[in-house]
């Protein structure tokens, strides 16, 4: 009884946190695409109804997982600046003829979400479907320069 009455504590806690709330927007399952931006690694997981893109560093595991991961081994990591997770975003917006333009969450060092545009009509959702296999095999961009 006591266990479950932690684990309700604990999931009450989580639920309260605004990143949390914002990340459970997203499909719980694999990242629709694995970025490296130089030797850093990232997961995309595009929204699917806003034009926002949620990036999380890490290997390859279902968001939940990465969550946990980011929340211990890269918590008191803020080495990468705004451009590192713009360019992993655009690694993958600019083959769709979108790009990002802005990325919140600066403060955080682990979870950042990327609002996109794209100037001409693009179906995401369905250049998402087409291009997720190949995605998900690893796209590579270098950091761009600070501007």
């Amino acid at each position: 009884m006591k266990l479950h009455a932690l684990l309700l504590a604990a999931a009450l806690a989580l639920a309260a946190c605004g990143t949390t709330q914002r990340a459970l927007r997203y499909d719980n399952g694999y990242p629709d695409a694995d970025v490296f931006v130089d030797n850093q690694r990232f997961q995309l997981w595009f929204h699917e109804h806003d034009q926002t893109i949620l990036i999380q560093r890490g290997d390859p595991q279902p968001l939940g997982s990465l969550l946990a991961q980011n929340a211990t081994l890269y918590s008191r990591d803020t080495t990468l600046g705004p451009f590192w997770w713009g360019a992993a975003a655009n690694a993958v917006l600019t083959q769709i003829g979108c790009y990002g333009v802005e990325v919140s969450e600066e403060e955080r060092s682990q979870l950042r979400e990327v609002s996109y545009t794209c100037p001409e009509p693009v179906d995401v959702a369905a250049q998402v479907e087409q291009r997720r296999a190949e995605w998900r095999r690893g796209v590579r961009v270098s950091v761009p320069p600070a501007q």
